[in-house]
């Protein structure tokens, strides 16, 4: 993939250490990362879901096809980077009720990675080691945000991955048993 295309990303927050670009989503703009009314955003709360301009690059077509294998609709897709030799410190991710009451999985695919990106997952707020993880490319995760959680990019390449925020259904329950 060429990753010049991603060098346009949105800031997010933690001093653009972690920063996305949309290519699905409630705008047609890439750097429409955000949900309505969940975060302070220029998109109206009514908005439909629609893909961004990202969705036509060529550069997209590979990326395109294999979403398209996944058994369910999409909210948000975004492409992440964590800059390389960062880390975001233990934390949860903003979500709203749909992840939280499991009505949406995020999944993660790593596009770009080495095996010196680790995630950690932590049983609770006071857990200081947590569980260490290595996702690697050509496999994709469900990620568990409502849990306290780090990532360490500890290589000297910037780490991409493609995060989709999809609607549970049957199908992906049975793809992912037992965790719906």
């Amino acid at each position: 993939m060429n990753f010049q295309l991603l060098t346009q990303i949105a800031p997010y927050k933690n001093n653009n250490i972690w920063t996305a670009l949309s290519l699905h989503g409630f705008g047609s703009n890439a750097s429409d990362i955000f949900k309505p009314g969940f975060v302070d955003t220029k998109v109206e709360v009514d908005t439909q879901l629609q893909w961004t301009s990202l969705f036509n690059e060529p550069i997209m077509k590979p990326i395109c096809e294999m979403i398209s294998k996944l058994p369910c609709n999409f909210e948000r897709i975004r492409f992440t980077k964590l800059v390389a030799g960062k880390t975001l410190k233990k934390h949860t991710d903003n979500i709203d009720d749909d992840i939280k009451n499991k009505k949406i999985a995020r999944l993660h695919i790593p596009i770009r990675t080495t095996n010196d990106v680790i995630f950690t997952f932590y049983e609770n707020e006071n857990d200081l080691k947590g569980k260490l993880f290595h996702l690697k490319t050509g496999h994709y995760y469900y990620l568990d945000v409502t849990k306290h959680h780090s990532v360490s990019n500890n290589s000297n390449i910037d780490r991409y991955h493609l995060v989709i925020d999809c609607f549970v259904n049957d199908e992906l329950k049975t793809l992912f048993k037992g965790i719906f």
